[in-house]
């Protein structure tokens, strides 16, 4: 029986992470993305479906972070990837197939990679789908708001944030290099944040474990310019547990995604000899 006199906390408020994180995608961006990001940041609607999201992620299932702070950082870790690869003559597919520009792109990247989860406040099975349905009347919105009235390229954009939102678990193939770029930067977001709040959870052992025991393993994950492709990832642990990270989400993600032939990925496991995956 629920205890009526118990204090409920109050899952609807931000922390303190995801203002640090807020300040800093709003200083590594400009033009249109940053003017979307602020109105995605400050959406309340938004926020409440990724607090809900970590709700039946977290406490519901046992499973790590799928909410707020998720989204900033894969949204964060989407948009430096894609300026990485057109830095290292890989185009957005909007480019290549002469539909929009560079900004187009990372406008589509920003938009369905911060609301890729928010199907989470449903179940964890189809969440992408979830995710279409309760999103798109607010894709819809940003898009006439920072498309000034260009139905055309706003038909484009729609079209391509839904590749991006139900591509990200690479259950359904996906063949743009921006659906590519949201799929990677999720599995990109592997290390002990994401498992903070599941480790503090006092609960008998679930399926969910795995995933959050491996990210307790991984300490950083670095985005950078690869030594002979466009983009490097490097992801530092402590030991061997975190490889399932690596193997189980981030490669299945990496495997599916168009722009996999332009990524480096290596591990740094404790003072062992680093492991390559990808070069």
């Amino acid at each position: 029986m629920h205890d009526s006199n118990k204090e409920i906390p109050d899952w609807t408020q931000p922390t303190a992470k995801e203002t640090q994180l807020d300040a800093i995608l709003l200083s590594k961006t400009e033009g249109r993305v940053h003017r979307l990001l602020k109105d995605l940041l400050e959406d309340k609607e938004i926020n409440l479906y990724h607090s809900y999201a970590n709700v039946v992620s977290v406490r519901r299932l046992g499973y790590n972070d799928h909410g707020p702070v998720h989204a900033r950082i894969t949204t964060y870790n989407a948009l430096k990837i894609l300026r990485l690869l057109h830095e290292g003559g890989v185009p957005p597919s909007f480019v290549s197939e002469d539909v929009g520009t560079k900004e187009d792109a990372a406008v589509v990247v920003a938009l369905g990679c911060f609301l890729h989860d928010v199907g989470m406040s449903v179940t964890r099975e189809a969440h992408e789908w979830h995710s279409i349905v309760l999103a798109d009347t607010i894709i819809r919105r940003y898009l006439e708001k920072h498309c000034h009235g260009d139905m055309a390229r706003q038909v484009a954009m729609r079209s391509m944030v839904h590749e991006c939102i139900v591509g990200h678990m690479a259950h359904d193939r996906i063949h743009s290099v921006e659906a590519g770029v949201v799929l990677v930067a999720d599995g990109t977001d592997m290390s002990k944040g994401r498992s903070r709040i599941p480790m503090n959870l006092e609960r008998d052992p679930t399926v969910g474990d795995m995933h959050r025991y491996s990210s307790q393993s991984v300490y950083r994950v670095e985005i950078a310019k690869g030594t002979h492709k466009p983009v490097g990832l490097t992801i530092k642990m402590d030991n061997a547990t975190g490889l399932y990270q690596v193997e189980e989400v981030l490669m299945t993600k990496v495997k599916a995604s168009p722009i996999m032939s332009h990524l480096e990925i290596m591990v740094e496991v404790g003072d062992e000899a680093p492991k390559w995956y990808l070069k």
